[in-house]
């Protein structure tokens, strides 16, 4: 159901959903956790189930978006080949996400390459939205 609700994943057989679905954890997080900081090693990603969470850089601390629609991700530093996460992501009420280990996902989409182009093409997609909203932002 999350899923499907993810941009990330529109466009995907059922089968490939309930692959990496298999690979899921489904996580809560209270209000003010730290659920990842930035420089932390990033070994996962996730999709938010309900809740809020904001980023912030480390540096400032300010944040720089927040994460509150059900199916959005965040931790997507973990899929693009990235050692390191490059924001800190804090809750901002309860929240629950499924969380994904950025392996496991890896390892499906090298066995079908239909799925994996369009995985990506959606997390370009995704991406490229928050750079619009944050040029919104400096306006």
């Amino acid at each position: 159901m999350y899923l499907k609700q993810a941009d990330l994943f529109w466009g995907m057989s059922q089968d490939a959903i309930q692959k990496i679905t298999g690979k899921a954890v489904k996580r809560e997080f209270h209000k003010d956790d730290v659920i990842f900081k930035a420089s932390d090693q990033a070994d996962h990603f996730y999709v938010l189930i309900q809740g809020k969470v904001r980023m912030e850089l480390e540096e400032s601390g300010r944040c720089v978006y927040c994460i509150d629609k059900t199916g959005e991700i965040f931790g997507w530093s973990a899929l693009i080949g990235r050692g390191d996460y490059s924001a800190t992501v804090i809750c901002e009420e309860l929240t629950k996400a499924l969380q994904f280990y950025k392996k496991d996902v890896i390892s499906l989409l090298e066995k079908d390459r239909d799925c994996a182009a369009n995985f990506y093409k959606q997390l370009a997609g995704a991406l490229g939205d928050r750079l619009l909203e944050a040029y919104d932002l400096l306006e």
